[in-house]
């Protein structure tokens, strides 16, 4: 009964994580499909075209950055997910929901575009981005504590690190919503300082590790 149930997890896992790649898929989809055919005003010649296309610098620009976000959360909702191994109705719920954040972004982009002069505008991006992080940082949390879903291999030490990881990006996200009533660029900024931040707590956590097997093997 126990591997029954252990196998009805896994296939539950698999059908989840299949979900959430094509929800992933669709939303980056919904993104290029927002951009609009720059209208020429006159002759169509190279020099109009070109200048049609620059007019549109700032819709290319929400576009650059929504899909980095997206693929952002992607590779962060991968990498918490190879440690996950079972689901349950908790997890389910967790997942459903940063999905649900996940498709909003295309909205929050085009009320961007249109509203790009506008601090909420700026606010109601920010607030999307800081909802979905927040979402897979408790999911990381709900699948972690008490070695619920994941190998009960799994150290203390990875498992607080990898909460810390998951916290790195909702910080971010909320210093840009009060950036973001200064200038919007500086909120853009932030945004896309999340995977340096990330990657900066990875080396420091791998150089942590490594002096300490060095010193285990020292003594």
């Amino acid at each position: 009964m126990d591997s029954f149930d252990s196998t009805l997890r896994s296939r539950g896992l698999e059908r989840l994580l299949g979900l959430s790649d094509d929800v992933f898929a669709f939303a980056i989809t919904l993104l290029v499909l927002d951009l609009v055919t720059p209208v020429i005003i006159g002759p169509a010649t190279n020099a109009s075209l070109a200048s049609a296309l620059v007019l549109e610098w700032q819709s290319f620009l929400n576009y650059f950055v929504s899909f980095w976000v997206i693929g952002m959360f992607w590779i962060a909702h991968h990498r918490i997910f190879s440690r996950i191994k079972n689901s349950d109705n908790g997890l389910i719920t967790f997942n459903l929901l940063f999905l649900f954040f996940i498709v909003l972004v295309p909205f929050a982009t085009r009320v961007l575009d249109n509203y790009e002069s506008i601090p909420l505008a700026v606010v109601l991006y920010a607030s999307v981005l800081l909802a979905a992080s927040l979402v897979s940082a408790l999911t990381w949390r709900y699948a972690s504590r008490g070695h619920r879903l994941i190998e009960r291999e799994t150290s203390q030490r990875t498992i607080r690190w990898l909460w810390i990881r998951t916290l790195v990006a909702p910080a971010i996200f909320l210093v840009s919503i009060f950036l973001a009533l200064v200038n919007r660029y500086l909120s853009i900024a932030a945004w896309l300082t999340v995977s340096p931040a990330v990657l900066l707590l990875d080396r420091r956590f791998t150089k942590q590790i490594n002096k300490r097997s060095s010193q285990l093997k020292g003594t």
